[in-house]
């Protein structure tokens, strides 16, 4: 598993009022890429933005170690389709967390 592209985001709009600020990280493992983004306002928090069905795939326990250990993250977010948004999940079981 490695990173193979990292870009800052700004997505700013004051008018309608919101700015979302950091980076996002390509990272590969054989043929999957996932989509990781991480908030200047959330220190330690990824988001796993794609692929949206990462709670199902069988590499998740993989980059849940490799953004652990490269990006210092304590905390992970996947999209939950009946929520129809992102929830952290529990780094030791890989569930969904409570909401």
């Amino acid at each position: 598993m490695k990173i193979v592209k990292s870009t800052r985001f700004d997505d700013v709009d004051y008018d309608v009022g919101y700015a979302y600020r950091g980076y996002n990280h390509d990272i590969q493992n054989e043929e999957d890429v996932f989509l990781i983004r991480l908030y200047d306002d959330e220190p330690g928090q990824a988001t796993v933005v794609s692929p949206t069905t990462m709670s199902k795939n069988g590499n998740l326990r993989k980059l849940v170690e490799f953004l652990q250990a490269e990006l210092g993250v304590s905390k992970i977010c996947l999209y939950k389709g009946d929520l129809g948004s992102y929830t952290e999940i529990d780094l030791d079981s890989l569930a969904f967390c409570s909401v």
